[in-house]
């Protein structure tokens, strides 16, 4: 890594660094031990473990972190450290985030954790159920359910409206 190719400025900048498959917690150790800071941000998610769901975090940004150092002062003990493949680079300049992004990153994820909203349906919007013994099947979104990852959905049965409550991201507005 020649100074002269990559136009190396000193100072403190935010890279993306681009992890090894499933690495991204290991690295974030890594980094923070070498007193380079470090963002890693999070989101929660479903997955089938089993016959059953259950809610695990997973990063944000599968394969990538950030992270804010001087690349003449850190740059090479950074890229070499066990679990990184490399910084985020177009063609052969590394490429900055802006420190504006990580911040409004960081304002979106409280306690590392990005409040991502799963569902945009409004009372009365037309939705289709996409899991479960009801998949395939349109219903009108009611509301959602306070304080959980569920909504209720009227759907038509034998005639009538019927009240389903369902996991927030089993349906999707039509």
């Amino acid at each position: 890594m020649s100074k002269e190719s990559l136009h190396i400025e000193p100072g403190l900048r935010w890279y993306a660094m681009q992890t090894k498959a499933n690495r991204e917690k290991e690295v974030e150790k890594r980094l923070s031990d070498l007193r380079i800071e470090v963002f890693l941000p999070w989101m929660r998610t479903r997955r089938r473990i089993g016959s059953r769901f259950h809610w695990v975090l997973v990063p944000l940004f599968p394969g990538y972190l950030f992270c804010r150092l001087d690349l003449l002062e850190s740059g090479k003990a950074a890229r070499y450290a066990p679990g990184v493949r490399d910084f985020l680079k177009f063609g052969n300049h590394i490429a900055e985030v802006g420190g504006e992004i990580v911040t409004s990153l960081r304002e979106r994820c409280p306690d590392g954790i990005a409040q991502i909203e799963l569902v945009s349906a409004k009372p009365g919007d037309a939705v289709k159920i996409n899991e479960g013994p009801f998949s395939g099947l349109e219903a009108i979104f009611e509301k959602k359910m306070k304080g959980s990852e569920r909504v209720a959905v009227l759907l038509e049965i034998l005639g009538r409206q019927t009240r389903i409550v369902l996991p927030s991201e089993t349906i999707e507005k039509i």
